[in-house]
């Protein structure tokens, strides 16, 4: 299975965290999922230094416009400032794909899996590990959702794509 198989399994209605240029959005919305998208598009230090605002503000007007046939919501803000805005066990799936630095998907997973209802599913992108200079641009998505589901007893399976995803269902 890849990314765009999974996006099948979603159900219902849903919560992209992080969201980019709305590739990924878009495959959702084709899904036919009430899809919701979130995303900063602001930068701020710690996170990929590499993009500026100017290149993220880029991002954010081609999201609106590849999103535009669907009906699609698009807040911009920070997860972590969105997800107070969702009720527990409000939501179908949950695909997280905001900041990879640990602490931050860390928090993602804790916060955002409490919006997904029984039987919902809970996934990600780029199940991977890699360090950036300074411990900036790392990516530690596969260490947290590894020691987040060994800590809750949680099997959870991985796709097949070069970046891959992780998911799991939640009971």
């Amino acid at each position: 299975m890849n990314r765009d198989q999974l996006a099948k399994l979603f159900k219902g209605k849903g919560v992209e965290v992080g969201v980019e240029k709305g590739k990924f959005t878009k495959v959702l919305c084709e899904a036919g999922l009430d899809v919701i998208a979130v995303d900063a598009w602001t930068a701020y230090k710690g996170y990929r230094d590499h993009v500026n605002q100017k290149k993220l503000d880029r991002f954010y007007e081609e999201t609106k416009q590849r999103l535009k046939p669907y009906n699609c919501k698009i807040i911009k803000g920070f997860s972590q400032d969105i997800v107070k805005e969702f009720k527990n066990e409000s939501l179908d799936w949950v695909y997280i794909d905001g900041n990879h630095s640990f602490q931050f998907i860390a928090n993602d997973i804790a916060e955002w899996s409490k919006k997904v209802k029984k039987g919902g599913i809970v996934a990600g992108h780029d199940f991977k590990r890699f360090g950036g200079k300074y411990g900036l641009n790392s990516c530690h998505v596969k260490d947290v959702v590894q020691a987040w589901c060994y800590s809750h007893k949680i099997d959870f399976k991985v796709t097949q794509d070069r970046c891959p995803s992780w998911y799991y269902e939640k009971l």
